[in-house]
């Protein structure tokens, strides 16, 4: 299946990345990753990616973001969220095993909290 950009949900991950790195004004590290993602937001917002990046494609600070875990300190709002949720949609979204994946591991999770709250 080929993945499509979907510019509504794009647009709509963009802004909620950059809302996301703007509360927190004062953290150079997280205003370091929105300044080095603002080209990709604001063609985002501005509906000029048309055609989804290839999974290989590497993003500004994908690596301290999900190897790294520099911002695992930012998670009210949540940094790593969103912009694992922007990157997703500037791959197209997520597939369709991607969407079972993520429904076994949440059925998972309920399971394990079910689970302890007995």
């Amino acid at each position: 299946m080929t993945q499509k950009i979907d510019p509504i949900k794009l647009k709509a991950t963009a802004e909620h990345l950059e809302w996301v790195c703007q509360q927190y004004p004062n953290e150079e590290r997280v205003q370091g990753l929105l300044e080095s993602m603002r080209s990709l937001i604001d063609a985002a917002k501005t509906g000029k990616v048309a055609q989804p990046f290839a999974d290989e494609h590497r993003f500004p600070a994908q690596w301290a973001v999900f190897s790294e875990g520099l911002y695992r300190d930012y998670r009210d709002p949540n940094v790593e969220g969103a912009y694992g949720d922007f990157t997703d949609e500037l791959r197209g979204g997520l597939t369709e095993q991607d969407l079972r994946i993520h429904a076994d591991m949440e059925a998972q999770r309920a399971a394990i909290l079910k689970g302890t709250q007995s």
